[in-house]
């Protein structure tokens, strides 16, 4: 092969490349925009993902936890009623009717082509925050039993408000529909999404008339075919593989080159006090206090997600997520307040007071 022509096939392969990375931006991008906010009266309490024209997407959890509380979806700031068109409670997935502008839907990928290790993307909005935030993880088990399901596990982060969100890939494609994380001082980094597939399944049976997009064009949810493009560059594509795999090989062997090294985890330390009732709470920052489920702190005649808790070196920031005037009422009330160990704000009802830090040494690897 001549100069010329290695030349030649050279560039042809950087710009191909370039349109790839293009894409992928674009992407990503994409699946963004199509994210929306299911709200309670004033709370951002979940996330919903246009996947068709006034179609949206969620988690059963979410519909039901906004029920008689004027719900509504938050797009482009447009807040619109929805109307439940299906729902499965023992999957967790809804099916939303929606006005909804022009906006492009989510692509789809599928979750049966997940590896472990691959780079994936958590779209929504975390503990009642105003724009959708993202955070990034890997797939730590692409096929994971629990509690009688199968989910993509990650340890990309997934808060309360993120539920009913979409997880992509890099290139902003569909794989999962976030529903939960475990919310235990011993557990790390554990969340779970719902694989597309069983999603794709679940429209197929309820609505297998919806028009889909994926990377190889529009078809139904109910289409006997479900398969992904391949990609043209496959070239590129076996080259970027070999070289996701030697980074992830390195980076596993410096991890490994750790194993056993001590490092001391902080703990935040809280009592609850309601009338007759005390308890107490050892959890990370940052966390979320509210009445849903899966908030970090549970407290009672609160709104799902009513206040979150950062650190501040060693105090603890409070802010109030409802708009509602300000929780954290003593002599006055006030939106957000900073806490030094021994120092409490009021929510709802209850009496919360930080009782300090708590360094627990632990293992890179546990």
């Amino acid at each position: 092969m001549n100069v010329r022509r290695v030349l030649a096939l050279a560039v042809l392969a950087g710009v191909l490349l370039v349109a790839g990375v293009a894409y992928a931006q674009s992407s990503l991008e994409r699946a963004t925009e199509s994210v929306v906010a299911i709200t309670a009266g004033a709370d951002r309490i979940g996330t919903g993902f246009i996947i068709a024209p006034d179609r949206v997407l969620t988690v059963s959890h979410v519909v039901d936890a906004a029920e008689g509380l004027q719900a509504r979806v938050l797009v482009a700031n447009r807040i619109e009623p929805y109307r439940v068109l299906a729902i499965d409670r023992d999957r967790d997935l809804a099916l939303l009717e929606v006005s909804l502008p022009d906006i492009d839907p989510i692509v789809w990928g599928s979750s049966a082509a997940l590896e472990r290790g691959q780079d994936v993307i958590v779209l929504g909005f975390p503990i009642g925050l105003k724009s959708v935030s993202l955070t990034k993880g890997v797939v730590s088990s692409p096929l994971q039993a629990f509690e009688g399901f199968t989910y993509v596990q990650t340890d990309a982060a997934i808060n309360p408000g993120n539920s009913g969100g979409p997880l992509v890939d890099e290139e902003g494609r569909l794989v999962g529909v976030n529903v939960a994380k475990i919310a235990e001082v011993e557990v790390d980094a554990v969340g779970f999404s719902i694989p597309v597939d069983d999603v794709r399944a679940f429209l197929a049976e309820n609505a297998p008339d919806v028009a889909i997009v994926t990377d190889s064009g529009t078809t139904r949810a109910g289409s006997g075919v479900w398969s992904v493009a391949v990609p043209v560059l496959a070239g590129l594509g076996v080259l970027a593989i070999a070289a996701g795999a030697y980074l992830w090989r390195r980076g596993r062997e410096a991890s490994e080159s750790n194993e056993g090294e001590a490092i001391h985890a902080l703990r935040y330390r809280f009592s609850i006090d309601t009338g007759n009732m005390h308890a107490e709470k050892l959890v990370r920052l940052p966390s979320v206090i509210g009445t849903a489920a899966n908030a970090d702190i549970h407290v009672e005649d609160t709104p799902a997600y009513a206040v979150r808790l950062s650190s501040v070196g060693d105090s603890v920031h409070a802010l109030e997520l409802t708009d509602s005037g300000g929780l954290f009422c003593g002599d006055g009330c006030h939106r957000e307040t900073t806490l030094s160990s021994g120092q409490s704000f009021r929510v709802g009802d209850s009496s919360v007071t930080f009782l300090g830090a708590v360094s627990q040494e632990s293992s890179l690897r546990e």
